[in-house]
């Protein structure tokens, strides 16, 4: 019985352990790497369980590519000042970010300018 119960417990850690690491999605980016993107807002994602970003950006080809740029919780960007039409399509953004590890297109920004005004800055004190 103790054997059992020891297995079912162990499972459900497994579980949920699973599902916390999965949710926390920032271990997907590049911390040790910044890039720098400039472009024109799609769409601003105000959804949970994290605000997304999605815009258009020039490659080093000169092409047109389509970039997600992830954002935190709700909770925690209202608490910050934002609002659902913070960001609105057609917006010109500049953003320095932590790069996928896969290389798809999708980023986590550590400053973020909008239409010439910083919105978010977190390199403050770091080294880039």
């Amino acid at each position: 019985m103790k054997t059992k119960l020891f297995a079912v417990v162990a499972v459900a850690l497994v579980a949920i352990t699973t599902r916390v690491l999965a949710h926390h999605a920032e271990v997907v980016y590049d911390e040790n790497r910044t890039i720098t993107l400039k472009g024109v807002v799609s769409k601003f994602m105000w959804t949970n369980p994290h605000a997304t970003i999605h815009f258009k950006a020039r490659s080093a080809e000169g092409q047109m590519e389509d970039w997600i740029a992830e954002m935190g919780p709700l909770g925690g960007i209202v608490r910050s000042g934002w609002a659902r039409d913070t960001i609105k399509g057609g917006d010109e953004i500049e953003m320095i970010s932590h790069p996928h590890k896969e290389g798809i297109h999708r980023v986590r920004f550590v400053r973020l300018v909008v239409n010439g005004k910083v919105l978010r800055d977190d390199t403050v004190g770091r080294n880039q």
